[in-house]
């Protein structure tokens, strides 16, 4: 499972701009910052991109909300971790 921070889907947002698929500002400016997003789907999208489906946790809600976007491959690499290998249970807990 790939997640990333906020800071880190901030990132991939100033990435995805230009491209087809995106948050909007309402999300960006609603989004959890302590949050830890998931990435539900992802697939390559025109042989020059990934096309990724998102869980975003927004701040004080219970439900998160669902969202695509469009990285180069070197940003989506950069900006997200394996869940598995780099964050404790006990750690990832706490946010999900």
């Amino acid at each position: 499972m790939l997640i990333t921070t906020t800071d880190g889907f901030k990132a991939l947002e100033l990435d995805s701009r230009g491209r087809n698929q995106g948050p909007n500002e309402k999300l960006l400016k609603d989004i959890d910052p302590e949050g830890i997003h998931v990435v539900v789907f992802q697939m390559p999208h025109n042989d020059v991109e990934w096309r990724a489906a998102w869980y975003v946790k927004l701040n004080d809600k219970e439900e998160p909300v669902h969202v695509l976007m469009d990285n180069s491959f070197e940003a989506f690499k950069k900006h997200t971790m394996d869940y598995k290998k780099e964050v404790t249970h006990h750690e990832t807990a706490t946010y999900l």
